[in-house]
């Protein structure tokens, strides 16, 4: 399995893992959060960059990607740099400078080359943010496990977009139609999951709702680019559905913490 997909998975099992042991609600949970919106946040700014190269919703797409840059920046400031144990205080401390690294690259112009290396570079956060996750759990300071799951839906919602925009843009790489695959699937997971929790506020009921809904435009966008119909319309409603997603699932996200 290579390194883009496996991440994704090891965060994955590590979060069924926390929910499995009963730990995932313990105190403290601010800094396991913010490091799964590092993640998330991330793989926006790719597809965010994506979107800039190609002039897709051109204006719109420098907007957003540097209020994500500005989401980055307060995400990785909440995981903080904890003291001990010292394995957490060494990945945490990578972690920062890793996406530190990344922000000076997201302002770069938005070209192939400069897609490809942000793309690498995003593959080392998302490795280190899962890993500050892992300990931070086992030092008994996981995530809610709700919010846990609509963090990691935002990532694969923008992971999805992001790979559909390389796709097009003729930087997709040859595991590119399987690590698309994989994420469709694991995005209607958490979805469907997040559905079937006990229930739920109402209003948390209705942003699940607009997430999901924005899930099927993405979805039918992606397979219709497959059949090669109207393409630069396609792309425009992959656009903006994973934007809707993004930000409803944010919601969804402060949402479950504040449970």
């Amino acid at each position: 399995m290579s390194r883009a997909r496996l991440v994704p998975a090891l965060a994955r099992i590590a979060l069924a893992a926390c929910i499995a042991q009963g730990t995932c609600d313990a105190a403290q949970p601010g800094p396991a959060l913010a490091a799964l919106r590092v993640a998330s946040l991330t793989e926006r700014a790719l597809k965010l960059q994506a979107q800039a190269g190609q002039a897709i919703l051109a204006e719109r797409s420098r907007r957003a990607l540097a209020q994500a840059v500005r989401d980055l920046d307060a995400a990785v400031r909440a995981v903080g740099v904890p003291a001990s144990p010292a394995e957490l205080h060494e990945s945490a401390a990578i972690l920062r400078l890793l996406v530190a690294d990344y922000r000076a690259w997201t302002l770069k112009a938005p070209t192939r080359d400069n897609a490809r290396k942000l793309g690498e570079r995003a593959e080392e956060i998302a490795w280190e943010a899962a890993k500050v996750v892992r300990l931070l759990g086992e030092a008994g300071r996981a995530p809610p496990p709700l919010a846990a799951k609509a963090a990691d839906a935002s990532a694969l919602s923008q992971r999805i977009a992001r790979l559909l925009l390389w796709q097009r843009w003729g930087i997709a790489t040859r595991s590119s139609v399987n690590e698309l695959a994989l994420a469709k699937a694991a995005l209607r997971a958490d979805l469907d999951a997040l559905r079937a929790a006990p229930a739920t506020a109402s209003e948390i009921d209705s942003e699940l709702q607009v997430a999901e809904n924005q899930a099927a435009f993405l979805f039918a966008a992606a397979y219709r680019l497959d059949s090669g119909a109207e393409g630069a319309r396609q792309v425009d409603f992959v656009a903006k559905a994973s934007d809707n997603m993004h930000e409803s699932l944010e919601r969804l996200v402060s949402l479950y913490a504040e449970r």
